[in-house]
C-alpha cells in the first residue's frame, strides 16, 4: 500500500513537468500608434502523431471602441509530413459572425461554413462543400511551413487554401535583426510576406506583412500586419512551456 502511494505521489509530482514539455503558449499584444488595441495567444501541443494548434485574438481598450474582434480557432496537423487534418475557426468581427470547419481526408477538403445574422445565434446560411486537395493547406499549417521554410530558403512560396480559394503566398527573408521584447531579446530573421488573400470579415489583409522569427525557436517574436481597416504591430509578451517545441516538431 505504501509503495503504491509513493508511486502515485511521484507521478503527481512529475506530471506538471511532462505537461510543460509537450506544449508551448506564446502571447502577443498588438499596438496601433503605441496604443494597445488587441491581444492574442497561440498554443502548440505535441499529441504524438499530430500537432494541435489553437489560438484566440480579441480587441482590448480602444480597439473595442473602433471595431470589436473576437476570433478563436484550432487545427490538428500531421507532423510527418507536415500536413493538415482538421481546421476550425470562429469569427466575430464587427457585426460579422461565422464558423468554418475543414476536414482533409482521402485527397479532398470537406468544408462546412455557418454564417449568422449579425452577432445573433440565428443562422443565415449553412453550407457544406467538397474541394480537391492538391497540397494547399489551411492557415495554421501554412504558418508553420513558412516558419520552417524561411529558415532554409531565403525566398519561396507557401500554398494555402482559405475561403474556397487556393492561394500562392510569396515570402522573402529581407534581413537579420536583433529584436527586444518583454520576455527578452532574440536574434531574428525578418520575413516579408505578401498575403494576397480575399477573405471575408473585417480583417482583410493588405499590402505586405513582416514577421520577426527567432532563429533558435522559429517563433514569431514581432509582427507588423496591415489590414484594410488599419495596421498593427504585435510584440511577444509571454512564453509558457517548452520554447523550443515548435522547432523540434517542424524542422526540416
Amino acid at each position: 500500500m505504501a509503495g503504491r502511494l509513493k508511486k502515485a505521489l511521484l507521478f503527481l509530482t512529475f506530471l506538471p513537468l511532462f505537461s510543460f514539455a509537450n506544449h508551448l503558449t506564446a502571447c502577443y499584444k498588438a499596438y496601433f500608434l503605441f496604443l494597445p488595441v488587441a491581444e492574442t495567444c497561440i498554443t502548440y501541443k505535441d499529441e504524438g502523431k499530430n500537432l494541435k494548434v489553437s489560438s484566440i485574438v480579441r480587441t482590448i481598450n480602444v480597439g473595442k471602441l473602433v471595431k470589436r474582434v473576437y476570433n478563436r480557432g484550432q487545427a490538428t496537423i500531421d507532423k510527418d509530413p507536415l500536413s493538415p487534418v482538421r481546421f476550425e475557426y470562429y469569427q466575430e468581427e464587427g457585426e460579422f459572425k461565422r464558423y468554418q470547419e475543414y476536414k482533409f481526408k482521402d485527397g479532398k477538403i470537406y468544408v462546412k461554413e455557418v454564417k449568422y445574422k449579425k452577432l445573433t445565434d440565428e443562422i443565415e446560411r449553412n453550407e457544406e462543400k467538397v474541394y480537391k486537395y492538391s497540397g494547399y493547406v489551411e492557415p495554421y499549417t501554412a504558418s508553420l511551413i513558412l516558419y520552417r521554410d524561411s529558415a532554409i530558403k531565403s525566398y519561396g512560396t507557401v500554398l494555402m487554401f482559405y475561403d474556397e480559394k487556393d492561394y500562392v503566398l510569396p515570402y522573402s527573408v529581407i534581413k537579420k535583426e536583433y529584436a527586444d521584447t518583454e520576455v527578452g531579446g532574440f536574434n531574428t530573421r525578418v520575413v516579408e510576406v505578401s498575403p494576397n488573400i480575399e477573405t471575408k470579415g473585417l480583417l482583410k489583409p493588405k499590402g505586405r506583412w513582416y514577421l520577426w522569427l527567432d532563429e533558435e525557436t522559429y517563433l514569431p517574436v514581432k509582427m507588423r500586419l496591415s489590414f484594410v481597416i488599419g495596421g498593427v504591430e504585435a510584440v511577444l509578451t509571454k512564453l509558457e512551456g517548452d520554447r523550443y517545441l515548435l522547432r523540434k516538431l517542424i524542422k526540416g
